[in-house]
Parts: structure tokens; C-alpha cells; sequence
């Protein structure tokens, strides 16, 4: 206990010196969608707060005897992380802070990897890495980059600015539902049995026969009316079998 005091103490000291620098925040991107490199950017200046706003929802019944109503838990919305970045290349030769700004307003884009047959198009996840433990399970999606330039060298190039971003929790990619899920927009598999044909399969996933081209399509057959029992088909979201319809 001592020893650790006398650390922290010395360690204080050293900051206030100089001597010692202190670990810098870091935004990373996580999971399995990455964009191309780089993939992480190091702050150049730690921020000097940054907030985390958790809401929920609640739907509230009116009632005669009761005020305010009923009130009925409705579930809880996505954490949201908020903070100002600052960037300052002032003191280069040839300063700008452009690069790394571009690769950030590159992460609210989808990836190469998800814009490719069968995928669905996603931005990566972003984790920002500060010491914070409550932040250890927390990424998400760059809901907004608001980029601010403050100074400039003699030709408009900026060597400083400010931008805010938010962070929306995500624990799992956009797009991705569960594949028995029958919502709407949802891209997911069927395997076809004795007595399937793509016209039944079509109006069991998607609610029309006549959608049975859509997954044609989707699954590159070459002869519809041979299909096997055991036969993986992917199934399209029902915007994108109306729209090949």
C-alpha cells in the first residue's frame, strides 16, 4: 500500500515535470467489419471531459384515478458517448490535420468487406480506450462527426481544429437479426425440405409466390425447378425481392 502511494505520487510529480507522459485516449475499430488501415487513431491531446448518456423508454397509459398514468417499462435505448477531440499539427513544417480527420469521417461510411454480395452494409464499430472500465464492453457506430477548423497555414490548410463526435452503442453489426426473424429488411437462410418449391419458400419468407425470382437471383440457379432437400437458400429482404419483382 506503501509502495503504491509513493508510485502515484512520483508518477504525479513526473506529469507535473514533464517527465512522465500521460497514456493518451484512442479511438479503435473493433469486431470483424474493419476498414482499410489505419484503424486506429491516437488523440493528440486527451480530451478534457467526455460524457455517457444511457435513456430508456417508458410508455405511460392515461388513467382517471391515477396521476400521470400507468407507466410501462419500454426498454432501454443505446448508450451514447459524447466528447470534443482537439487537433493540432500547428507546429509542423508542414502541418495539417486533414488525414487523420478524413480517416474518422471514413469510419461513418460502410467497409469495402460489408458492401460485398450477401453483406450487409455497415460502418465498422468504434471503441474509445481511456483507462474508463465502463467503457471495456462499449463500441459502436460514429453517429456524427461535426469537424471544426480553427487555424490555418498561409495556403488554407488547417493545422487545428475541434470535432465532436458521438458514439451509439452497437453491440452487433447493423443489419444483422436473428435468422429465423421474419422482419421486413432482414436477409437470412431457408433450407428447403421434401414438397418445398421457390414459389411456396417465397410466400413462406416473403409473403408472394411471385418473389420466387428474387431468390433465383440472390442464390444463382441455374434451374429453379431442381432443387434438393437440404438446400441452403439465401433468402432477400422483402424491399429488395420487390424491387426485382
Amino acid at each position: 500500500m506503501v509502495m503504491d502511494e509513493l508510485g502515484s505520487a512520483a508518477s504525479q510529480v513526473g506529469q507535473s515535470l514533464g517527465l512522465v507522459k500521460p497514456d493518451k485516449a484512442k479511438l479503435m475499430c473493433v469486431g470483424s467489419n474493419l476498414p482499410p488501415e489505419p484503424r486506429s487513431i491516437e488523440c493528440m491531446f486527451n480530451p478534457t471531459e467526455y460524457r455517457l448518456t444511457q435513456t430508456l423508454n417508458v410508455t405511460r397509459y392515461k388513467t382517471k384515478s391515477k396521476d400521470g398514468g400507468t407507466a410501462e417499462f419500454a426498454g432501454t435505448n443505446a448508450m451514447t458517448l459524447t466528447a470534443q477531440l482537439f487537433f493540432d499539427d500547428f507546429a509542423s513544417a508542414k502541418g495539417d490535420v486533414t488525414p487523420r480527420i478524413t480517416t474518422l469521417l471514413s469510419w461513418t461510411k460502410p467497409t469495402p468487406d460489408s458492401l460485398r454480395p450477401h453483406n450487409a452494409p455497415c460502418p465498422p464499430l468504434v471503441k474509445f480506450v481511456w483507462g474508463n472500465k465502463q467503457l471495456d464492453d462499449f463500441s459502436g457506430y460514429l453517429k456524427s462527426v461535426v469537424v471544426n477548423y480553427t487555424v490555418f497555414r498561409k495556403d488554407g490548410t488547417p493545422v487545428q481544429a475541434k470535432v465532436d463526435i458521438t458514439i451509439e452503442g452497437q453491440p452487433d453489426p447493423i443489419g444483422t437479426q436473428n435468422p429465423t426473424s421474419h422482419a421486413a429488411n432482414s436477409q437470412r437462410v431457408h433450407t428447403m425440405i421434401e414438397g418445398d418449391t421457390l414459389q411456396s419458400v417465397a410466400y413462406l419468407e416473403l409473403g408472394k409466390p411471385t418473389h420466387w425470382r428474387a431468390i433465383a437471383e440472390l442464390n444463382g440457379l441455374d434451374d429453379p425447378l431442381r432443387l434438393r432437400a437440404g438446400t441452403v437458400l439465401l433468402i432477400p429482404s422483402r424491399a429488395d425481392a420487390a424491387r426485382s419483382s
